[in-house]
């Protein structure tokens, strides 16, 4: 018999916390929003507003964005914004062009996703939301970053971070390297280069390909990944500098929030505090960092610990 009672679920990653619809949303205003792009493209969130707490919080958008084959709706996307809207902060969780199965089909090309962001804060201000902060958990914090270093938009006034690779592409590289992953990083790169070396957003020879052994040893199908040709380039590529945090992180000069899991499979130790450094090395000296040291990738049964050290910084910014 199935159920609608929350619990868990156990998924490749870990165990998961399911969402507790009907609880998680009690005293938040809720309401569907849509961004509409410089580009001619729409994607979907949710805006989330305490009904109650301190007015200067509220006044504040915390905008989420999710991770790579996530959304707005579930995961730590969810948890983390249902959280934050409990201690009292308004939030509104976004979709990008790489939300879902985005980076499978050829639409999502990662560094369009300033125009994705833009959108986010034009709907924010319509509802009367004027000081943002961008969040990103793991890809979306590579994807937070680079919009800010890229627009150096007025209306963010912090950057809060979950699960932030350094690189995408090097972290990529490094588990792939690890897995025997066929074909190679190497081999894709070579296949791919030749293909997009005219037009890397929209080729003409652009095609889905599949990877196996990309997250883990043997060639199973949870263990594979599926890519276009022009999405791996734009973001996982030697050339996709827009996806390198390391390098992008120098330029953001609002007050920064890094927090990492201390038993993360996909992401170094040394990351968070090679983000750190690489903000300070660039004049920003308001960088924040905490490692939760039992979390895993997806912060399992840790996410209450995370958002509980957001908002105290949010707090702040308020």
């Amino acid at each position: 018999m199935s159920t609608n009672r929350p619990g868990r679920r156990i998924t490749k990653t870990g165990m998961h916390r399911r969402p507790a619809f009907g609880r998680d949303d009690r005293e938040i205003n809720t309401r569907l929003v849509t961004l509409a792009t410089a580009d001619g493209h729409s994607w979907d969130g949710m805006l989330l507003r305490p009904r109650f707490g301190d007015p200067a919080w509220r006044r504040l958008l915390v905008i989420m964005v999710h991770g790579s084959v996530g959304n707005y709706l579930t995961g730590v996307p969810r948890r983390l914004s249902f959280d934050l809207a409990h201690h009292g902060f308004s939030v509104m969780s976004i979709n990008t062009r790489l939300a879902n199965y985005g980076p499978f089909f050829g639409g999502g090309i990662f560094h369009k996703t300033v125009l994705d962001l833009a959108a986010a804060i034009e709907v924010a201000k319509a509802n009367g939301f004027p000081r943002v902060v961008l969040m990103g958990y793991s890809m979306g914090s590579t994807v937070c970053t680079n919009f800010i270093a890229e627009v150096q938009p007025p209306e963010v006034v912090g950057l809060c971070t979950v699960a932030h690779p350094a690189s995408l592409p090097e972290s990529l590289h490094a588990r792939w390297t690890r897995f025997g992953a066929s074909p190679s990083y190497e081999e894709v790169v070579d296949i791919v280069a030749p293909v997009v070396a005219e037009n890397p957003d929209d080729p003409p020879g652009d095609r889905i390909f599949t990877v196996e052994r990309a997250n883990g040893p043997l060639p199973t199908p949870e263990n594979g990944e599926i890519w276009t040709y022009s999405t791996w380039w734009s973001s996982r590529s030697p050339a996709a500098h827009a996806a390198v945090s390391r390098e992008r992180i120098a330029h953001v000069k609002v007050p920064i929030s890094i927090f990492q899991a201390g038993n993360d499979h996909l992401i170094q130790p040394g990351e968070g505090y090679e983000l750190k450094s690489a903000a300070n090395a660039g004049g920003n000296h308001d960088v924040h960092l905490d490692v939760v040291p039992i979390a895993d990738h997806v912060f399992t049964d840790c996410t209450d610990e995370v958002s509980a050290l957001a908002a105290e910084w949010l707090a702040d910014l308020a």
